[in-house]
């Protein structure tokens, strides 16, 4: 039995019926039917919000954040470089969020250039999806970039998505700080 959702029930229809009682006995009834109806809807809502699925508060299921990961790191738009069967995914930046300046601001032009410095590499040595993800880390880091799930700049996201920053490191392939 769930001791926290009985006590939120008791606590809730404390509230919603003392609340209401008061604005009826101080003769606002209008006040009253407004406190009633408010009072249920906040009540329906954090119930179904603690109480209902796993993955709440009140579960031991645990939130993965993000919950899902762009494709490109964040501001970038993706670009497949090449032509025919010879492509290459790639980030391109338009409007100009390196820190650092190692990615070049791509040309309004329309013509793609075929300088490396306009160009952010997707692919990565590995299949591992931890190695695959402490290397896009590096790579964001060293362009000067942020990516909501990988990195913040500066520091690697564990690969969990409990949201916790791992401390770089040469043992995870992170770049130090």
């Amino acid at each position: 039995m769930n001791f926290y959702l009985v006590t939120f029930i008791i606590v809730s229809i404390l509230v919603g019926a003392g609340g209401t009682y008061k604005f009826f006995a101080s003769h606002r009834m209008i006040s009253a039917v407004i406190f009633l109806i408010g009072s249920i809807a906040i009540f329906i809502f954090y119930g179904i919000r603690w109480f209902g699925k796993a993955g709440t508060p009140f579960n031991s299921a645990p939130v993965h954040w993000p919950p899902y990961i762009n494709m490109c790191p964040d501001y970038l738009t993706y670009f497949k470089r090449g032509s025919g069967t010879s492509t290459v995914d790639t980030c391109i930046d338009r409007i100009g969020v390196s820190r650092n300046n190692r990615l070049d601001v791509f040309p309004a032009s329309g013509t793609p250039p075929s300088d490396d410095k306009y160009y952010f590499p997707l692919a990565t040595a590995s299949q591992d999806p931890v190695s695959k993800r402490n290397e896009l880390c590096m790579r964001t880091v060293e362009y000067g970039l942020t990516w909501e799930g990988v990195s913040d700049g500066e520091t690697c996201y564990s690969i969990e998505g409990t949201g916790g920053a791992i401390i770089p490191t040469a043992a995870t392939g992170c770049p130090s700080v």
